[in-house]
């Protein structure tokens, strides 16, 4: 018999008021312990300050604290003392015996510094390295010298705030193996334990389509169109210039090819203007951001899913969602993207940041789409490999392991 336990995250937003996949990881591991009988509440910023300030969904009880604008810095220390007041608020309304304590998550170093006098065990949900992927993003603009030194020493105290708050931790739970060797890379000092519980799909939300060619039809395929299909927050990270590149050398001959990127994000400009100058013109459609009830059926219209990540690819619940519809996917040798492919076969990699090895991928693929899985194939090896009853498992266990009592 499961026992009850009490959880509190600490995240910098929630699926689906914030968009991305630390947000939507977080709101299906959530959801599905309070579906199990746990107290589950989530302290996350207010979007836009438009939400109400506690709100209840789905077993989940959400506190909000304001969104600030302004410099940076001056917002963190803001927020981060408005997220302390929550969690201590949280944390004097529940009975202090031990097998009734929290078990505090916090899931981005951003908001470490809320947790740090915290009279309750904690854990650290690891799902991005904070500096890395601020270096990354400045280094894809062109710099000065002196912004790009100002950059290092702006990544020098994100990783240090991000250090401190693993250090912190009773257990650091993350969703990778890529990460669990990582880590030691970009924090070379004492940690604690690592434990990897992986990502997970909806099995049930993601599935195959009952008759795939009406949901063609209503999308508005042509019955001999081939759809490559990406969905990616549009920066630069992604690799999605590199995939309009490729795109645009292996669809000579094709005419039938065609690419759809779903996504909203900085980029957006950039890339739609490359695609002009590329002439792709109809065989590229930028979907903007779609809804979730609508993201299933772009994954089963779409012939072949491609996650094209230069860098920091720590899951990607679009590779396993996308095999969950039974639609085969391509992906990057970066990150975790490979850990995640090779049971399926190595064929289904090409080079990061190479537009010649992603277009010779693509090509290959137009000119036999049956060297690509079975989507029959896809679907059973997501439902065994990707489910969320792992990473459930795994923060119950941290909370039995610090917070008293059995499992």
């Amino acid at each position: 018999m499961n026992t009850p336990r009490h959880f509190i995250f600490l995240t910098l937003g929630f699926h689906p008021d914030q968009v991305g996949g630390a947000f939507r990881y977080v709101a299906e591991v959530a959801t599905r312990l309070a579906a199990r009988g746990h107290r589950v509440e989530v302290i996350c910023p207010n979007p836009a300050n438009q939400l109400a300030a506690t709100e209840p969904r789905s077993g989940v009880t959400l506190h909000r604290f304001p969104n600030g604008e302004g410099f940076f810095w001056t917002n963190w220390r803001r927020e981060n003392a408005a997220a302390s007041q929550l969690l201590h608020a949280c944390l004097a309304s529940v009975n202090t015996a031990p097998a009734a304590r929290p078990l505090i998550v916090v899931c981005h170093a951003f908001l470490a510094p809320a947790a740090a006098d915290a009279p309750a065990p904690q854990v650290a949900l690891f799902t991005g390295p904070w500096a890395e992927e601020f270096l990354f993003s400045r280094r894809s603009r062109r710099r000065s010298l002196p912004k790009r030194c100002f950059d290092t020493l702006v990544a020098d105290r994100l990783r240090a705030v991000e250090r401190a708050g693993l250090a912190r931790a009773r257990r650091i739970l993350t969703i990778s193996d890529y990460y669990v060797a990582q880590l030691p890379r970009w924090h070379p000092v004492a940690l604690p334990p690592v434990t990897m519980m992986s990502g997970g799909v909806d099995a049930e939300t993601f599935r195959p389509a009952t008759d795939r060619a009406a949901v063609r039809a209503k999308l508005g395929l042509a019955p001999d169109a081939f759809v490559f299909l990406t969905v990616r927050r549009l920066d630069p990270r992604m690799g999605l210039l590199t995939l309009l590149e490729a795109f645009a050398a292996a669809r000579r001959g094709h005419p039938h090819a065609r690419l759809w990127i779903a996504g909203s994000g900085p980029q957006r400009d950039e890339l739609t203007a490359r695609a002009a100058t590329l002439g792709l013109g109809d065989n590229v459609r930028f979907l903007g951001f779609v809804p979730d009830a609508e993201l299933p059926d772009c994954y089963r219209a779409a012939d072949c899913t491609v996650v094209p990540s230069l860098a920091l690819e720590g899951f990607g619940l679009v590779t396993a969602e996308s095999l969950a519809c039974g639609t085969p996917v391509l992906g990057s040798d970066s990150g975790a993207t490979p850990e995640l492919l090779a049971p399926l076969g190595q064929h289904l990699l090409f080079t990061s940041g190479s537009t010649e090895s992603l277009a010779a991928k693509l090509r290959e693929v137009l000119a036999a789409p049956a060297s690509l899985p079975a989507r029959e194939r896809c679907r059973e090896y997501a439902v065994q490999a990707f489910s969320w009853n792992r990473p459930v498992a795994a923060l119950e266990q941290a909370a039995a392991d610090f917070t008293g009592g059995a499992r």
